[in-house]
């Protein structure tokens, strides 16, 4: 009769053992699953960029590249976006982490008698720690501000990818423009330099002239390699920045457009980019994280056990206990703590401070480029203008063909100044879009 309420007794310990297990280790855990969190990331990162990233798009080796299919490809393979969005997924696991509790700790010891006394053969104890209960609140939130860090994160890396691949893609198609006038300006300085050669032959032009000449010829031929090396560069960057630097062949489509141009003042970009940029939102959660871990710096460290004991005499017993850790260091963590979260606010400070000053550098940039293409476009149409005087000219007889040549290389060296501002401006107005958190679309607003 003994030994079968014994075992009673034991299989209602184990069955209550378990369902206590079961209910710590699975009653308060959220999901693992971050795809809610990884979508935050791309709406947010879309409503920041100035461009919409169409993800149907796709490119390969050989085919056609438009600015729009090197942005999409270039979000769909940047290393370094893959690996943010990979922390959102781990961030969110934490989350999980953080709102169960400590792991229970079950132990066990089976007593042989040696000595011919009663002692005891079974030993069963359960200990778990029961500081989760207070401190669960803060490392939920904690846990919370890393996973929006690891958002921000991710967004914030997609506004510069698609800012750089539009700066790069900008600079390849100007490159390109570039080698291909350089070709017709060679092609002009040869003309000169073989009509020169003929009217040195009849003695209608000196040896000097023709020196001149074969000079300016070999100084074409020298822009001309050296705007097909920028070129090269340029195509090379581009690849590097959508993430295929081993690529060979690219076909380029229609030159994107220049940017529309700005009417917004200094002060209102600045207090803008303070607000909008996702680097600074990252650090406002992080001052929330330290805020949060202040609660975790030095809290009470309480544990809770239960044991049961049976002996060779049948005498079964049940122990509960407990345990408080007495912390040493407490102060000491608290101080860390204190000093984390004061470090946290001054990088916020100085992070703001820089923001600031790219901000007034840009746009000092912007305004810059602005004017000097504004006097460049004047200096394009008059060259243009002369160019055309110089050709009624040459048909009337009054301007001789020699002299017709070096105005057309005038005129190509007034564009090739042109596409390089044109350049810049464009070069200006996305890092100005960049630097005040990835486009204007908030200021209209």
């Amino acid at each position: 009769m003994l030994p079968q309420r014994r075992r009673k007794r034991q299989e209602s310990l184990r069955t209550t053992i378990q369902y206590s297990c079961a209910l710590l280790l699975t009653g308060c855990a959220s999901s693992i699953d971050a795809t809610k969190d990884v979508q935050s990331a791309h709406t947010l990162a879309n409503e920041h960029l100035p461009v919409i990233v169409d993800t149907t798009l796709s490119w390969s080796t050989g085919e056609p590249l438009s600015i729009d299919t090197a942005i999409a490809y270039t979000v769909s393979h940047d290393a370094l976006l893959q690996r943010d969005l990979a922390i959102i997924v781990q961030r969110r696991a934490e989350i999980a982490q953080a709102e169960l509790p400590a792991n229970p700790t079950l132990s066990g010891a089976f007593g042989i008698a040696v000595d011919g006394l009663a002692g005891a053969p079974l030993i069963l104890q359960g200990i778990q720690n029961l500081s989760w209960f207070w401190t669960r609140p803060d490392k939920i939130a904690s846990a919370e501000q890393t996973l929006q860090q690891a958002i921000l994160a991710s967004a914030n890396r997609t506004v510069e990818v698609v800012a750089n691949v539009r700066i790069v893609y900008h600079e390849v198609s100007t490159q390109l423009e570039l080698t291909r006038l350089a070709k017709e300006d060679v092609e002009l300085a040869n003309k000169i330099y073989a009509i020169t050669q003929e009217l040195a032959s009849v003695g209608e032009a000196s040896e000097i002239d023709v020196d001149t000449a074969n000079i300016a010829y070999l100084q074409a031929q020298h822009i001309l390699l050296e705007a097909q090396e920028q070129f090269d560069h340029s195509r090379l960057n581009l690849l590097h920045a959508m993430g295929c630097p081993e690529t060979q062949s690219v076909f380029f489509t229609v030159p994107p457009s220049i940017p529309n141009q700005i009417d917004y003042s200094e002060e209102d970009l600045f207090f803008y980019a303070v607000e909008n940029r996702l680097d600074l939102a990252t650090g406002r959660a992080i001052i929330k994280q330290r805020s949060a871990e202040l609660g975790l710096a030095n809290p009470p460290i309480v544990t809770g056990s239960i044991m049961f004991n049976e002996n060779f005499g049948d005498r079964q017993a049940i122990l509960p206990g407990g345990g408080i850790t007495i912390a040493l260091d407490g102060d000491a963590k608290e101080a860390v703590a204190d000093s984390k979260l004061k470090q946290a606010e001054l990088q916020y400070v100085d992070a703001m401070r820089t923001v600031i000053k790219d901000v007034r550098t840009v746009f000092e940039s912007y305004t810059t480029s602005i004017e000097m293409l504004a006097i460049e476009e004047i200096v394009f149409q008059t060259a243009k203008t002369s160019l055309t005087r110089a050709i009624e000219a040459n048909k009337q007889g009054e301007l001789h063909p020699l002299s017709l040549l070096p105005i057309q290389r005038s005129l190509i060296q007034a564009k090739q100044q042109l596409l390089q501002d044109a350049l810049q401006v464009s070069t200006n107005t996305i890092k100005l879009e960049k630097v005040i958190g990835g486009s204007f679309k908030g200021m209209n607003q």
